[in-house]
Formats: structure tokens, sequence, C-alpha cells
């Protein structure tokens, strides 16, 4: 059974962290309920056979105007299956991550995005490549012939294409890199995320996210807070 670790530095950001995901849990669905009651409470005419038909298909979310623009900032973690605190105790690590993207909306279903996703804390992690490989970065042969390599603060950055098949329910995937002081990674990101409404153009989106890297793979989990802004179309 793989043993669950905390990598050097997780401390307070990781509790801070994880407190603030489960409470952004915990209230964006009442949010998001108060808001479509108070939408509901202020309805003062029935709605005719078109609006009716619209709105079964979903289509009351396609009328009115729309920002392309949005930002998020997104708290969260890291899950690294391979990694660890030490050398000597590789199982699963769990890393805080925060992240900031951006997105530009060609449409209501369809947008591109600059993700830019940053680690808080250093770790090790077996990788699937033979040791004797020179990389410059730590790396010890007692792994069963795999190559282990510390990690120290990542930072990754991925172009994506996003695609909401569903009204708030967003897939996205892409490709970009991970830097780091020994050793950059070519990265593939795929992922899904669900947004709740709020005031203002905000929103509080929840999601996951699968990083497959050149030698290790790692899932992303958090929640982010968004905001819409621009011209309306």
């Amino acid at each position: 059974m793989n043993e669950i670790t905390h990598p050097r530095g997780y401390g307070s950001i990781g509790r801070f962290s994880i407190l603030l995901t489960a409470l952004a849990l915990a209230v964006a669905p009442a949010v998001h309920a108060q808001e479509e009651g108070s939408t509901v409470h202020h309805e003062s005419a029935p709605e005719s056979p078109a609006e009716h038909r619209e709105s079964e298909s979903g289509g009351e979310h396609e009328s009115g105007p729309f920002k392309r623009h949005r930002i998020a900032f997104l708290t969260g973690n890291t899950i690294v299956p391979s990694g660890g605190e030490n050398e000597d105790r590789i199982g699963t690590v769990v890393v805080p991550t925060i992240a900031i993207d951006y997105e530009y909306w060609l449409g209501r279903k369809l947008a591109i995005g600059w993700y830019n996703d940053f680690t808080l804390s250093t770790f090790v992690v077996e990788t699937n490549r033979e040791p004797e490989e020179d990389h410059g970065a730590q790396s010890d042969s007692s792994g069963g012939g795999t190559e282990v390599v510390e990690r120290e603060p990542t930072f990754l950055t991925a172009l994506v294409v996003i695609w909401e098949p569903v009204h708030r329910l967003a897939v996205y995937t892409g490709g970009g890199k991970e830097f780091e002081t020994n050793e950059d990674f070519w990265v593939w990101k795929i992922g899904l995320e669900y947004s709740f409404p709020l005031p203002k153009d905000w929103d509080i989106a929840i999601g996951g996210a699968y990083d497959y890297k050149e030698v290790y793979d790692s899932f992303g989990v958090g929640i982010s807070f968004g905001k819409r802004f621009g011209r309306p179309r």
C-alpha cells in the first residue's frame, strides 16, 4: 500500500489550500441555488411557447450578452502517485499548488486558454527512465531500475482548447512545459471544471486535471475564483 507523505514546505500553505477548497465546495452550491431561486421569484410573466422550448433545451443560457475574457485564480493540490518527501519513502505525495488562468471565449461553448500552475514545495519523484542517464538532477538507482529525481518548486504553463458541452461544465486539453531549476519536462494536460455563477460576473469553479509528463504523471484538484470582463458581446 502506498504511503501518503507530505513534502517539505507543505505546512500552513497546504492546510490553508485544503481548508479554502472545502469551504468553497460547501458554499458554492448554496450561492448557486440562491441565485436560481431569486431568478424564478422575479419572473413577472409566463414563458411563451418559443421561450419554453428554448428553456427546455438549455437555451436560456444562450440569450443575452456575454464577456469573452475570463481570468481565474486557483488554489489546490497536485497529487504525484510516484512521489515522496525523500528517496527512501516513495509512495504518493500531495503538493500545494496555485494557478493563474486566462481564457478567451470564441463563442459560448468554445475557448482557448493559457493555464499557469505553480507548485509550492520541494519533493522527489520516481521517473520511468534509467538511472545511469545524467540529467543534472539528484538521482538514485534504488527505485528498482528507475531514477529518482528531486523537484524544486515548479512552474507549468500550457495552452489549451476549452469546450463546454453542457452549460457550466467545461472540458479542456492542450500542451505545454513544466519548468524547474534542475530539468524541464514537456506536458500534455487534460481536465474538466464545473462553475457556479456569482454576482457581477464572478464565479467559483471546482475542477481536476491530469498532467502527462515526459517521465512522470500527476493529478491536480482545486477550486478557482474567476472573473469575466471585457465588452459584452
